[in-house]
């Protein structure tokens, strides 16, 4: 993955000396997830076209953003948010879509927060909604009317559903600080896929199961110790007791698209969710246990949306990444033309089940 630049803090003045420091230790961070890498390896995929221009800024203190702006910059923004393990450039799609965003004259923005990469086993989804509406907040002071969009793959899914929960229902994010749209990729159940990664181990080695360590966090909670570290062997990268119960467990603050949720139960994770929503679920996704009527559990999560200007669909030929050149070109479409006219009056040809 090839990224390159100027860098700046806030929207385009002097770098600074936290700017100069994140992007070298940003040089020491692979741009690819670890989760992405090992399947990367087993399909032997080409990553070599992945490549996307533009500037680097601070937009708060030791958080940056990598920005791609339209020639003309307009009033409009994408933020991107990718998974566990995720930083910049988290899938394939996320280079055309900038290209198709700027032809759009949407500017694509990817913050690192301090859970990107693998900081995410000490941090929460309320930690990252804080740190994003830091930056939606300064858009917003120096266009106020500018529509910005936020879009999650995989947990960032989880991001986008949070920071409407904290800023629609709790309150808690300042009304300079308000979404026009949210689009879900890939959203899925962490409980669910823990459970397929077990399975696969078994048959390899003894291991400990996802169930004893979830007894063991459950047991630091309650001891007060949520914050302190799991063991090393329990998840593969550092893990609060807090995240590791949070991923693992049900009902939890992570957990939010698992399939054994009754409409209502639905309805009270994403509920929430009351501005425009598009919402693209993978076929073919590797974290979703075979037993998961897929169909089924798009149009529940769709309609326990809280708007009406919400639509979930199903790309067949999708994994979770999207990573086929087939799924690409089709999230890059689909976001395309929601971007075109996320309100729906726009977008009357758009479907519910996509063939790629």
């Amino acid at each position: 993955t090839e990224l390159s630049g100027r860098m700046g803090s806030a929207f385009g003045t002097k770098p600074t000396v936290a700017a100069v420091a994140a992007a070298a230790a940003m040089g020491t961070l692979a741009c690819m997830s670890l989760r992405r890498m090992m399947l990367a390896r087993k399909q032997q995929i080409s990553l070599g076209h992945r490549n996307l221009h533009g500037d680097m800024m601070v937009y708060s203190k030791g958080h940056v953003v990598f920005r791609t702006a339209p020639k003309e910059p307009g009033r409009k923004y994408l933020i991107f948010l990718g998974g566990l393990s995720d930083g910049l450039m988290a899938t394939n799609y996320v280079a055309p879509l900038a290209k198709a965003a700027n032809e759009r004259d949407w500017t694509l923005l990817q913050p690192l927060i301090s859970s990107s990469y693998t900081g995410f086993g000490g941090q929460s989804l309320a930690l990252d909604a804080q740190e994003i509406s830091e930056l939606v907040r300064i858009i917003r002071k120096e266009e106020p009317n500018a529509t910005i969009l936020l879009m999650g793959h995989s947990t960032g899914c989880q991001d986008a559903v949070t920071y409407c929960k904290r800023y629609h229902e709790q309150k808690m994010l300042g009304e300079d600080a308000r979404l026009n749209g949210v689009i879900l990729q890939a959203p899925v159940s962490d409980r669910e896929s823990m459970a397929i990664e077990k399975q696969g181990k078994a048959e390899e080695e003894e291991n400990t199961t996802t169930e004893e360590w979830l007894k063991l966090a459950t047991s630091m909670i309650e001891d007060g110790k949520g914050d302190e570290w799991m063991p090393k062997k329990s998840y593969y990268v550092p893990i609060s007791a807090y995240r590791y119960h949070s991923l693992a467990g049900k009902n939890t603050d992570d957990d939010m698209f698992s399939s054994d949720f009754t409409l209502d139960e639905l309805k009270e994770k994403l509920g929430c969710v009351d501005v425009p929503a598009l919402l693209l679920y993978s076929g073919k996704d590797e974290y979703v246990p075979a037993y998961v009527n897929k169909r089924k559990l798009v149009d529940n999560m769709n309609a326990a949306i809280g708007t009406d200007q919400s639509l979930g669909i199903l790309i067949e030929c999708a994994d979770h990444a999207a990573s086929s050149p087939e799924a690409t070109a089709k999230v890059v479409e689909l976001v395309s033309r929601f971007l075109d006219g996320y309100f729906f009056d726009c977008n009357p040809n758009l479907t519910s089940h996509q063939r790629c």
